[in-house]
């Protein structure tokens, strides 16, 4: 097991990208440097996807072709074939969450049930992610959430739909022997979402996890929630699987808490919520016999973390019991890094059609002009390779 990774190694965190590739990476990334031109950006986005203007062929161009991997799953799968060559594993998420309807929800399940079939047979060893929302109306699941608190004993067959659909994604991914991450999304739902996936792990995770959920870890709630979650799953004899990510609506919750009047329940500097994720990634490591974990994250001083709590805690099977991933279009310089230093790395992978996938970009966008040195340190690394190239 290697100690010296170095995650600055750009030659080959970009060796995938051709010339062009790279420099269109580097345009668009200067592009999200600039916070007015986003939201400018986004607020021309917001009007094509509420009046459906005729922009598709833009947004397709610009930031859909960094982010995503292709509308449909013949693209998809073809990326995930090509970062295959690369050791870089893929987690397939087909983004849909531009309308809430019974046939709208079925027939996302229908899909994401057929690429889990196709995983499983095509490319074994890739993952997909699910959101709830794309299965659910949110207003519905924001509702249940709170009576859920309250009453444990509703009867809904609305409800119960919802339960079908997402264990039949489940039971799939179970036989399929692929692996399922369970998005995190508004802290109004997360409740229900838990329960929901804890009852998942209980049904599927027996001999290794199979359905995993995601921690925020910007939430202040969660690190005493992984601390339950391993002791009830120790109890009730199931392996929970556990991904931890930052966190991607710091925003959107602290507003929602001061309409309401209410504490935010995210940590007020970033500083702590870096504590907080570095203190789930050592309890999720030191305890590698109970749990399986996913290290989400575009932070070096985080993976390098997690490679130290590896190797400290003598995790020598770390490449089924450790994985990490970052978003596709992003921190290259983690990702290929890692894969070719011998550990389970990947990429997000999302895909769809350009205007269903817009309130993903948006997301993307808003995020990524808001941390804190991300856009320039990826803007840093991109002209550093581009000239790397110039001098051979």
């Amino acid at each position: 097991m290697k100690n010296d990774i170095n995650l600055e190694d750009l030659e080959t965190a970009y060796s995938y990208k051709s010339n062009k590739e790279l420099k269109f990476t580097h345009f668009i990334f200067s592009i999200l440097q600039n916070q007015r031109l986003v939201k400018l950006l986004i607020a021309c986005t917001n009007g094509i996807l509420k009046y459906n203007l005729p922009f598709k062929f833009l947004i397709k161009k610009t930031v859909f072709n960094v982010f995503c991997a292709g509308e449909d799953i013949n693209k998809a799968f073809s990326k995930i074939n090509y970062l295959e060559t690369y050791k870089v594993k893929s987690v397939l998420d087909y983004v849909s969450e531009a309308e809430n309807s019974d046939e709208f929800f079925e027939n996302n399940t229908k899909i994401i049930v057929a690429n889990i079939i196709k995983l499983g047979k095509e490319c074994p060893g890739n993952y997909v992610s699910v959101k709830i929302t794309g299965l659910e109306d949110p207003k519905f699941l924001t509702y249940r959430n709170a009576m859920d608190l309250e009453n444990e004993s509703i009867i809904s067959p609305r409800f119960d739909r919802l339960i079908e659909r997402i264990n039949l994604i489940c039971k799939t991914a179970y036989s399929a022997k692929v692996i399922v991450f369970i998005d995190a999304e508004d802290r109004c739902m997360q409740d229900l979402f838990d329960k929901i996936t804890e009852s998942m792990m209980q049904k599927y995770n027996k001999e290794y996890a199979v359905v995993f959920n995601t921690l925020q870890m910007y939430l202040k709630d969660r690190l005493k929630y992984l601390n339950t979650l391993i002791e009830e799953a120790g109890r009730k004899n199931y392996i929970p699987g556990i991904k931890l990510v930052r966190g991607a609506y710091v925003e959107k919750e602290r507003e929602k808490a001061r309409k309401e009047g209410k504490t935010s329940p995210v940590f007020d500097t970033k500083k702590e919520t870096d504590d907080s994720f570095n203190q789930a990634v050592e309890i999720c490591l030191r305890e590698f016999k109970k749990v399986d974990s996913c290290i989400a994250t575009h932070n070096n001083d985080s993976t390098l973390h997690a490679i130290n709590c590896i190797n400290k805690y003598n995790i020598t099977n770390h490449y089924s019991k450790v994985r990490f991933s970052q978003l596709y279009g992003m921190s290259d310089n983690l990702t290929f890094n890692l894969s070719v230093n011998g550990y389970n790395s990947s990429k997000y992978l999302p895909y769809g059609e350009v205007k269903k996938a817009i309130p993903y970009l948006i997301r993307r966008s808003e995020e990524n002009s808001s941390i804190d040195g991300q856009i320039i340190d990826e803007v840093v690394r991109l002209k550093k390779e581009i000239e790397r190239r110039n001098k051979l």
